[in-house]
């Protein structure tokens, strides 16, 4: 075989791709067998980010709720749903940021507001919160029990 006759192989310069996203022409992952990116095709299904009900069963999932260390429910919660720090915080309005201390243990959730708004963004069962830690569904419903209770109006 001459050496003309080899086919010549061009391979990428160091740090370039070979293939970009069709959407948004970011480089692609060599991992990445799809013609988007994950942004991109996210934005084209129009997919809103959720947590499967299976999660919930999760053994170590359960006993995080328990003991109510929120960074590891949030990690596992990822983990078993398939979900981006990025996802989580879209769900429960809490930055990604601070998703990511919380994971990590450099910041811990004590703030009962920010509990519920997690616990209500990841749609946990409120056989596994218990009802202290969530509001009712309909905000009216909590009116109507205070007006039946005029002993709550001045709490």
């Amino acid at each position: 075989m001459s050496v003309s006759a080899i086919p010549t192989i061009k391979t990428p310069a160091v740090g370039e791709h070979l293939r970009r996203c069709n959407g948004c022409g970011c480089r692609l992952s060599r991992y990445n067998s799809d013609a988007y990116c994950s942004t991109c095709r996210r934005l084209a299904w129009g997919a809103q980010p959720f947590v499967p009900a299976q999660v919930w069963e999760s053994p170590d999932v359960q006993l995080a709720l328990k003991e109510r260390d929120f960074g590891t429910v949030c990690l596992l919660v990822r983990r078993l749903g398939s979900l981006r720090q990025d996802d989580v915080a879209t769900l429960t309005g809490l930055s990604q940021a601070f998703l990511s201390m919380l994971e990590s243990g450099m910041r811990r959730l004590t703030n009962v507001d920010k509990i519920v708004m997690l616990l209500e963004g990841l749609d946990v069962p409120i056989e596994l919160t218990g009802p202290i830690l969530r509001g009712p569904k309909d905000p009216a419903l909590f009116h109507r029990q205070r007006s039946a209770h005029p002993e709550l109006e001045s709490a």
